[in-house]
């Protein structure tokens, strides 16, 4: 999907925020705990995890309302 001016800003802040909203979340599990003595990676598979996770749930979210988009626009 290709995306112009003012949709690619809107794009842009819904994958940060998901990635936000992702690593808040994984975070709150505060998987470090869970380790007597936690690897010295796992900060960044925590941050690559999110980035995974969030991106994920941006693009469904972005497709969703664009088929949406599209399915008010052919009633209409």
């Amino acid at each position: 999907m290709q995306y112009t001016g003012s949709a690619s800003i809107i794009n842009l802040f819904v994958q940060i925020g998901f990635i936000g909203l992702a690593f808040m979340a994984i975070n709150s599990l505060k998987i470090d705990k869970m380790f007597r003595k936690p690897p010295q990676s796992l900060p960044m598979l925590i941050v690559l995890t999110s980035i995974a996770l969030g991106t994920g749930c941006a693009n469904f979210f972005i497709g969703f309302f664009a088929v949406l988009h599209g399915a008010l626009k052919m009633m209409g």
